[in-house]
């Protein structure tokens, strides 16, 4: 691999020994001439600092305060040099071989645009790394919490766990760790900043699926990805550490963006049904539970409904504007 041809961009905020661990998976590459570039987003628990004492070959990037997931992403894709671009949060770890792997990708099929390693858990359990465009039923089972039910079903993972090459339909991959040909960047680029925190993935890679850009995941490379490591701080996340008011309307937005008006209407709907859905059966459940559960189970029981409203507080506002 050509280290000179790749740029890795690090975006952390208030996530230090994260940051620290993310990078240290990258030393040898860092060591060898790939250039990284760290944009700290307004952190206060001196990330900077940290960095700059244990890796003074970073180039860092800094806020003065919050600019968002959006903005951070932008600033170091444009300033980083590199023909290929990873994106990283901050909560992930390269694992060996990852890094030329995806180069090698990108060498062999000119019009790869977009990729995506294979994202596992800290105890390597698959992840969600890539998959279809979102349809009305997926959104509405996105929000009613049935497919993470039926994942704590014993043996049902097992009998879920993807598999390499299964010939599903790829339209987009995470942002959690994106890998971007600078070419295609210039051309589709920037992020688009109306998304609050969620859905920039799958709308850059839908506009470079639009553009003639392919997008793959690169399945013999691995990330391992926390997750949730900043969005959990935000009040209205869950114990899981998402955000469901931000997601379902960051989606809603995408919807309307690339689908219309009318479809990001009926897939509001959908929202709200399966969040109804979910809701109830939360309220169920609680029944059942032992009194010192019942606290952090209303807690996010409430960003539910508090996400339920936002969904309603989008579709009013496009009513009302016809």
């Amino acid at each position: 691999m050509d280290a000179a041809r790749l740029s890795v961009i690090v975006l952390t905020r208030d996530t230090r020994e994260l940051t620290l661990r993310c990078l240290g998976s990258i030393e040898d590459a860092m060591a060898a001439g790939v250039e990284v570039v760290v944009v700290d987003d307004g952190s206060g628990d001196a990330t900077m600092g940290a960095v700059r004492s244990r890796f003074p070959a970073v180039r860092l990037l800094r806020h003065g305060s919050a600019q968002g997931f959006t903005a951070s992403a932008n600033e170091g894709l444009h300033d980083a040099r590199g023909d290929i671009l990873l994106l990283l949060n901050s909560d992930t770890e390269v694992e060996p071989g990852t890094l030329p792997r995806l180069v090698d990708a990108f060498d062999d099929d000119l019009r790869l645009g977009v990729a995506s390693p294979r994202l596992v858990g800290p105890d390597r359990t698959p992840q969600w790394s890539g998959g279809a465009a979102p349809t009305l039923s997926w959104l509405f089972l996105l929000a009613s919490g049935l497919p993470a039910a039926l994942h704590r079903v014993p043996g049902y993972s097992r009998m879920r766990r993807p598999r390499p090459g299964d010939g599903g339909r790829l339209d987009w991959v995470s942002g959690a760790a994106m890998a971007i040909r600078r070419q295609a960047w210039d051309e589709v680029g920037p992020f688009d900043p109306r998304f609050r925190f969620y859905a920039q993935d799958l709308d850059f890679c839908s506009r470079a699926r639009d553009a003639g850009w392919r997008v793959r995941l690169v399945e013999e490379a691995q990330v391992v990805h926390v997750g949730g490591a900043t969005i959990g701080l935000r009040p209205g996340s869950t114990r899981s550490r998402s955000h469901p008011g931000l997601l379902w309307t960051d989606l809603l937005h995408w919807a309307e963006k690339s689908r219309g008006r009318g479809w990001a209407l009926a897939a509001s709907h959908c929202l709200a049904l399966g969040a109804r859905v979910r809701l109830l059966a939360r309220a169920a459940v609680r029944l059942l539970l032992p009194s010192g559960r019942r606290g952090e189970w209303s807690r996010d029981s409430e960003a539910f409904r508090l996400a339920l409203d936002e969904v309603r507080r989008w579709r009013a506002e496009r009513r009302a504007h016809g």
